[in-house]
């Protein structure tokens, strides 16, 4: 393993994590590494182009991080698949749809057709969230091996507040692994209710996931339930765009 390359990434992420420029002394303190090395792999970053350095000596991370993650991004087959049948299910539902990709013990919420009245809060491009958190993440992690002592796992790791129990995670995800799809009603986002259809490859492993999500006010569960046909058919659609 490299480490002087595995130090200037974990540098470039605190970057890109940073809500305000940082100077050297912050992030030698955040990462535990002497300053001169800090020094040494921010001047690295921007001489590569990765990082900006301001007058009062803070550094920051530049447009070029953004530009590369949308060449990742636009490529992803899943997402490439999935846009044409997204627009028509957000046509259909007139809620806010996200395609959502795992990634690692996360997902990440990739691609979003906003709702023709947006919602107040919603979940944003680019967004990371534990897997176990959101309905989306359940009903993927429902269809990867081993999911019970997974999500097990991820519970007492990140130890969510109740009402949100262990009890009712392993009952979303035995619901979610036979039905495809599964609701949340207000659980992740106080008043916004949402729900989540899962997409498969040919060994039947999740690959990704639709969610359509809408105020409770006027998403309500009937209306989420009249929507599942719909949602499941964008989901069976990019399965079969990918050879699914």
């Amino acid at each position: 393993m490299d480490s002087t390359l595995l130090k200037g990434l974990n540098v470039l992420r605190h970057l890109v994590d940073a809500a305000v420029p940082v100077g050297v002394s912050a992030l030698a303190l955040q990462l535990g590494l002497p300053k001169s090395n800090i020094h040494r792999t921010l001047t690295t970053l921007v001489s590569a182009g990765f990082a900006v350095r301001h007058d009062n000596g803070t550094y920051e991370a530049t447009l070029q991080v953004w530009e590369m993650g949308m060449r990742v991004i636009k490529r992803n087959q899943v997402r490439r698949a999935a846009v044409a049948f997204m627009h028509a299910l957000q046509r259909e539902t007139s809620e806010t749809v996200n395609l959502v990709l795992p990634d690692g013990d996360d997902c990440l919420y990739v691609h979003q057709m906003s709702a023709d009245a947006p919602m107040r809060i919603s979940s944003t491009v680019g967004e990371r969230v534990p897997a176990i958190m959101t309905i989306s993440g359940r009903v993927m992690l429902a269809h990867r091996p081993g999911s019970e002592q997974l999500a097990a796992q991820l519970y007492k790791n990140h130890q969510p507040q109740p009402p949100f129990t262990l009890a009712s995670l392993l009952s979303d995800l035995v619901q979610a692994r036979k039905d495809g799809y599964a609701f949340s009603a207000s659980h992740f986002r106080p008043g916004i209710n949402s729900m989540a259809g899962v997409i498969c490859d040919r060994q039947g492993l999740s690959v990704g996931a639709i969610a359509v999500a809408g105020p409770k006010e006027r998403f309500s569960h009937d209306k989420m339930t009249a929507l599942v046909q719909p949602m499941l058919s964008a989901c069976t659609g990019i399965q079969q765009a990918l050879g699914g």
